[in-house]
């Protein structure tokens, strides 16, 4: 087990660094502009402009501006944004806990009506019972970001008025009042997301209940629900895991249509921001966040697996 865990911190360690590269070269090598040129404005001479680059150190190779700030990074020093003078690091630590917080909810409510579904669907595999659950889910899956968001809102202005704050409020400033600014914005989240849940879980389902050990539990009178719930649910799940640490980091990157209906500081709000201004140095930092989120995710199924079925340590 020791060995096995070794293996994936090493390995998320290694991809989190590649990804860093990738995302710095990415930024400042093949988009066009800088925060020099946002800092100098349009009609700045090429003289001040340089002396701007030269000052950021925009005029170094690019390697060498990605070890500096690897070599900062690893100080938990992120920089300081050139247009706004924050630190970067203080920004992020602003922003990444709304867009986890978000994430972790709509997967939370994802979950809680995937699972179960996909596991009625799939013990009604081809009925009219299994159509009449996927075919709405589906369509709801249809639906764009914004739609599911905008939907949401409106719920919200004009119905849920008593269940819903438009300022965010920290949990550490107010547990009720935070949950009152997140909810509708995690069912937005969690509501289009349970249809991916509930088909992998059904698909996971079906394989397994036609396996030889559950007609033989079946055979033994063991009751149907544990059948369904112990025998099949458990073993049915690491492919269900796999998909929810997916969609745990996707969810933290991509929900920047959400967090700008509802006005939420997180960090999709904050890359357009980042992209809008040029500024490469905060985005950086907000893009290998987002990175992280994956591969935390990722990590946690890869711990969590062995758990659930031990013979992926020996694999």
């Amino acid at each position: 087990m020791i060995l096995y865990l070794a293996k994936k911190l090493t390995s998320a360690v290694g991809v989190l660094l590649a990804l860093s590269a990738l995302v710095f070269f990415a930024g400042r090598g093949l988009v066009p502009g800088n925060a020099a040129a946002v800092i100098a404005g349009a009609k700045a001479s090429p003289e001040t402009l340089a002396a701007i680059e030269h000052k950021l150190g925009l005029d170094q190779p690019l390697y060498r501006q990605y070890l500096d700030w690897l070599t900062g990074a690893l100080h938990g020093d992120f920089g300081v944004s050139p247009l706004s003078g924050q630190d970067n690091l203080q920004v992020i630590a602003q922003q990444a806990p709304v867009s986890f917080e978000l994430a972790l909810m709509g997967l939370l409510i994802a979950v809680a009506i995937g699972l179960p579904v996909g596991v009625i669907a799939a013990t009604r595999s081809g009925k009219g019972l299994d159509w009449g659950i996927r075919i709405p889910l589906l369509v709801v899956f249809a639906f764009p970001g914004f739609v599911s968001g905008s939907v949401a809102l409106y719920l919200s202005a004009h119905f849920l008025t008593n269940l819903y704050s438009a300022s965010y409020i920290p949990f550490s400033d107010n547990g009720i009042g935070n949950l009152q600014t997140m909810l509708m914005p995690a069912l937005a989240v969690g509501i289009p997301t349970a249809p991916l849940v509930a088909q992998m879980t059904r698909s996971s389902m079906i394989e397994i209940l036609a396996q030889p050990h559950i007609t033989t539990a079946r055979t033994n009178g063991i009751a149907e629900w544990r059948i369904r719930y112990v025998y099949a649910l458990r073993t049915a799940l690491p492919p269900v895991l796999t998909l929810i640490g997916f969609i745990f980091g996707f969810l933290v990157g991509g929900l920047f249509i959400v967090e700008e209906i509802f006005s939420l500081p997180g960090l999709g709000r904050g890359v357009l921001a980042s992209i809008s201004n040029r500024d490469f140095s905060q985005l950086t930092g907000q893009a290998l966040v987002i990175a992280a989120a994956f591969i935390l995710g990722n990590l946690l199924v890869d711990i969590a697996l062995p758990f659930v079925d031990r013979r992926i340590i020996n694999r």
